[in-house]
């Protein structure tokens, strides 16, 4: 709703070998460079001489002895004949992936994201914030907005269920240190119902002077917060206009719903929303439960929950 709608197996042919770009190398095979000795010897094969440690990882340092010395990679039968393809591979333990680090290249960084250029924060909000949570109300139809008296009575009734995003960038030399501004905003109460209704929308007529509002004789729901509700009844999900667009509300909505989650002080979380949005709040975990019947701001609102009993995280 408007007080809760947004208005907007590693290739071996991919590392590069530590060997001289003389010699041919096949993937997976550590060679040696060509022999300089000039002396004549009549057998097939002479087995490689080693690289210079510094051009050698550990594991292929152990290949290129274990050669040097006559020693076999593995036991053989006799008359066992070797595969040309099996000479390709080397077994590699786990305790050797270290030395591999240049396998594991970091992407190149990011690009600073709209939402990084802000330097934002997240905090609850308290009564100091009621003229920042008003301007940021002003992203909704007038008919749609939380009121400057309902802002002071969920900040002072249960701050606690309420957080904002700010901005606040790096202090200039020479300039005193900027104040922080709020960009989002998220207000809330609780109620015993298993979704928004009018009555946990309004606010007890006497509430500056009452702790808290008890049913009344005839059974309906009390107006405003209440203590003992186990769901949340998220009323404005806010952003300024003029940073819509930047995933300010998403990330908002995340970090509060992980919050609450985390906290186990509710059974779930429940809005308003017109049908636009529906798809917003569904990709977030939230269900569609149908045409609301609040009557708030003109009606024709949907009305989602988000039950974590049926949602995993």
């Amino acid at each position: 709703m408007a007080e809760n709608g947004i208005t907007t197996t590693m290739s071996s042919t991919s590392a590069e070998s530590p060997v001289d770009d003389r010699t041919n190398i096949s993937p997976g095979i550590v060679v040696a460079p060509p022999s300089d000795d000039s002396s004549e010897d009549s057998s097939p094969e002479q087995p490689p001489r080693p690289l210079p440690l510094t051009q050698q990882s550990r594991l292929a340092e152990r290949s290129v002895l274990a050669h040097a010395d006559g020693l076999a990679s593995y036991e053989l039968d006799e008359g066992h004949e070797i595969d040309e393809e099996e000479e390709g591979f080397v077994e590699v333990d786990h305790d050797d992936v270290a030395d591999y680090a240049w396998y594991f290249r970091r992407p190149p960084p990011t690009k600073a994201t709209p939402l990084d250029q802000l330097h934002p924060f997240v905090q609850l909000l308290s009564l100091s914030n009621v003229e920042d949570c008003l301007k940021v109300e002003a992203a909704f139809p007038e008919q749609e907005r939380c009121s400057e008296e309902k802002v002071a009575y969920r900040l002072t009734k249960c701050p606690e269920l309420s957080l904002g995003v700010f901005s606040l960038p790096p202090k200039e030399p020479g300039k005193p240190k900027p104040r922080p501004t709020l960009l989002a905003h998220i207000l809330a109460t609780r109620t015993p119902a298993l979704c928004v209704t009018d009555a946990s929308m309004g606010i007890p007529p006497d509430w500056r002077n009452k702790s808290s509002t008890l049913p009344s004789n005839n059974g309906s729901e009390p107006l405003g917060h209440q203590d003992q509700g186990a769901t949340i009844a998220l009323h404005s999900l806010a952003v300024l206009p003029e940073h819509q667009g930047k995933r300010l509300g998403s990330t908002l909505l995340k970090a509060y719903i992980q919050r609450i989650k985390d906290a186990a002080i509710a059974n779930r979380i429940a809005l308003l929303a017109h049908d636009h949005l529906i798809p917003f709040y569904t990709s977030l975990g939230f269900e569609n439960r149908g045409l609301s019947d609040c009557t708030f701001g003109g009606g024709g609102w949907y009305s989602l929950v988000l039950d974590f009993s049926e949602v995993e995280f």
